[in-house]
């Protein structure tokens, strides 16, 4: 009797182990169908994580720093500067011409030439 105890052990534990394989073997599938899906999903995110990458780094290259402003208002300041200085010497050379040939007074050249943006005395 023990013997087919035995058997009847060995034979139910038989078809459990192949019920838990099927069962296994299904979930298996399932499983890697899921990890397929989400596979593919990710994709879709990354391709629109590298769309978004490739529009910062065209936004970075040609974004304008506070350094970059700061150096083109010193350069625009200085060349302003410059055009005024020259201007500011034209009308003294107009001045000059203009008292030389007793068109004005000194006193009226010297109160125009105190009115410059780069004050100066001369005559």
């Amino acid at each position: 009797m023990e013997q087919n105890d035995t058997k009847e052990i060995l034979k139910a534990i038989g078809g459990l182990s192949d019920k838990i394989d099927t069962e296994v073997g299904s979930l298996s599938e399932q499983i890697t169908e899921q990890a397929s899906y989400v596979d593919k999903r990710f994709d879709g995110v990354d391709k629109r994580f590298d769309g978004i990458d490739k529009r910062l780094n065209k936004i970075e290259a040609t974004m304008v720093t506070k350094d970059y402003l700061d150096d083109k208002l010193a350069d625009l300041s200085g060349d302003l500067v410059v055009l005024l200085r020259k201007e500011d010497k034209k009308l003294g050379a107009l001045i000059e011409e203009l008292v030389s040939n007793k068109v004005i007074s000194d006193v009226a050249a010297k109160r125009i030439l105190a009115m410059d943006l780069f004050p100066q005395i001369q005559i």
